[in-house]
């Protein structure tokens, strides 16, 4: 009799590659007991996903694999055959990845996709597997599984289509979910509902569950037990609250010294690094918060826009000052990256205007001179998107100093090496490519080309998301750097509500479209809030669930009333006759909900 689902002794991987063999993963042990999470942490290059393509046996042909035992259920899974695997994969090991949307079939239906994978592996028929299908999305709580069970990859969030790669995972009741980076570019609301999917699993069906993340408040909040990989090795496994809460590893402090905490801020001080760059003293940026009285950097005055007959922004007034960081929140598809695309005139508004330092933009990016499109500026989530993977870094900077700042070719190199300072990217990397850089390191890049031109506004569109924490933590450091030394304002949107709360001396929230709530970052975070926002705090908190209702990814927004009334659980029969107007509920704190500012 097995004594664990998964067992895993002494594991080492290497890659055999043009310059010899390169180890990844060196000496790995695991187990895993039924109905249990173990949670496994670690920086991009730990070895973390090698261990679970090993287990899955989808290592490539160059990877080596040495050791003592790689069992499940007490049986060595190097021994299996083609067919022996492929059963093993589809009855009781199965796999969850990052990006949802590439593990699904754009050209099928939801249903088709589930029920294929039930047909093939249990001798049911269509009707049967159909309700099978719509039973497993109310399991990973789908609202409306029938309807969901005839749409295509492309019209569901990505929440959605996470959950239905849960429901397909977990279609023929596996005993082990590999989970790799399953949330990282989910909001916190749809995280909190994975997470809580994942408790129902395990306590309902006793399924054994590996977590893959670099999140560690995801980890510590879904698993019972964590090993924490650096270079290809656990340097400590245990308890995740106490591997979290008093670590011993020196590389395990420092990752979770990295953490912003949600009463954590710049005015606090800088946040810990990892990666061996000078370090600066936490004085440098307990700065006071942005004067009351200051110039307007951006405004966007009464910004709507729809896509075909899909309304996304509903007539948005917005001011930003100079030198503020305003944060944006709100769950994917509420029209965050919209309202940041008409603001650097990527996408022209369908009706309102965006206003630079009091005089109104064009709406199209060509139509701006060269100083309004030399001074606002974009960084993306991924620096690949920014980055021309053909040209040197060097060259990458130099076109913009050349067009918006106007320098001359023998002035260009100088001032290459002085922004790879600034960004601490040492002087030689102005002769490589994108491609032999780290994440963090393309990313620091990228911000360096938004800077080139000394631009007075940037639009951060999710800078961190894809990036490990220390790195994060890096970059964060990094961009109030800068905004200190060229008073630089910031538009800055994120999922992550520590993030925004350690960046941002104001945040507006964003639902349907509509900003629901805006104010200082201690008023958001302090409260009183408009239901909507205090789901995504409760999302964020160290609870396993949020106490509010769940994201309802697929119901038609109302026409008229409040557009959260249907999901909200202090709905009054006023919230759906009419949208709420904004309240100033204290100093510059709004808040638009029929319960704040009414007479009691």
């Amino acid at each position: 009799m097995f004594s664990s689902v998964l067992n895993v002794d002494q594991l080492s991987i290497a890659y055999d590659g043009r310059n010899g063999s390169h180890p990844a993963v060196s000496g790995v042990s695991l187990r895993i007991a039924g109905g249990e999470a173990l949670g496994l942490v670690g920086e991009s290059g730990s070895g973390k996903s090698s261990v679970a393509l090993a287990i899955l046996r989808y290592l490539p042909r160059n990877a080596r694999v040495a050791a003592s035992a790689l069992e499940f259920q007490g049986r060595e899974i190097r021994d299996l055959s083609a067919e022996q695997l492929r059963q093993l994969r589809g009855d009781h090991i199965a796999a969850v990845y990052q990006h949802p949307g590439a593990a699904l079939n754009p050209s099928m239906t939801i249903g088709r996709q589930v029920t294929e994978t039930i047909m093939r592996h249990r001798p049911v028929g269509h009707d049967e597997a159909r309700e099978r299908a719509s039973e497993l999305l109310g399991r990973v709580r789908v609202s409306h599984p029938g309807r969901v069970l005839g749409l295509y990859p492309h019209e569901l969030s990505g929440g959605m289509q996470q959950r239905a790669n849960i429901a397909i995972a977990i279609a023929l009741d596996p005993s082990l979910l590999v989970l790799d980076e399953p949330t990282t570019a989910l909001d916190a609301s749809v995280q909190s509902e994975i997470i809580a999917i994942l408790s129902d699993l395990r306590k309902d069906h006793k399924t054994s569950i590996l977590l893959i993340s670099h999140d560690i408040n995801m980890i510590r909040r879904s698993c019972d037990r964590v090993a924490v990989m650096q270079s290809g090795k656990v340097v400590e496994s245990g308890a995740a609250g106490d591997v979290f809460d008093n670590p011993s590893h020196a590389y395990t402090k420092a990752l979770v010294a990295s953490i912003p905490a949600l009463n954590y801020t710049k005015r606090n001080g800088r946040l810990a690094e990892t990666d061996g760059l000078p370090s600066h003293p936490a004085v440098q940026n307990e700065a006071p918060s942005p004067p009351k009285e200051r110039r307007i950097a951006i405004a966007c005055k009464g910004i709507s826009h729809a896509f075909g007959s899909q309304p996304v922004l509903h007539g948005i007034d917005l001011d930003i000052g100079q030198g503020e960081t305003f944060g944006l929140i709100g769950e994917s598809g509420s029209g965050k990256s919209t309202l940041a695309r008409i603001v650097t005139g990527l996408q022209p508004p369908d009706a309102g205007s965006v206003e630079l330092l009091g005089r109104t933009v064009a709406p199209r990016v060509e139509r701006r001179n060269l100083a309004e499109r030399r001074d606002v500026q974009m960084v993306f989530q991924s620096p690949d998107r920014t980055l021309n993977p053909r040209q040197r870094i060097g060259r990458i900077l130099g076109r913009p100093l050349r067009r918006l700042a106007g320098l001359r070719s023998g002035e260009v190199k100088a001032r290459v090496r002085d922004l790879l300072q600034s960004v601490r990217l040492a002087g030689a990397t102005a002769e490589q490519k994108s491609r032999s850089l780290s994440g963090g390191q393309r990313q620091r890049a990228a911000i360096a080309r938004a800077f080139a031109g000394v631009p007075k506004v940037v639009v951060l569109d999710e800078p961190t998301s894809a990036l490990d924490v220390s790195v994060q933590a890096t970059v964060l450091n990094l961009l109030n750097d800068l905004q200190r030394d060229k008073d630089t304002t910031y538009l800055f949107i994120s999922h992550d509500l520590r993030v925004v709360r350690y960046m941002a001396d104001r945040i507006g929230v964003l639902y349907r479209g509509r900003l629901v709530e805006t104010g200082s970052s201690d008023q958001i975070f302090q409260g009183p809030n408009h239901p909507y926002t205090a789901l995504l705090l409760a999302a964020a908190s160290d609870e396993a669930e949020p106490k509010l209702s769940a994201p309802a990814d697929i119901e038609e927004a109302p026409n008229t009333g409040c557009s959260f009334a249907h999901r909200c659980p202090l709905v009054l029969p006023d919230c759906r006759k009419a949208e709420p107007p904004a309240r100033e509920t204290a100093a510059g704190h709004f808040i638009a909900c029929w319960r704040h500012g009414k007479a009691s």
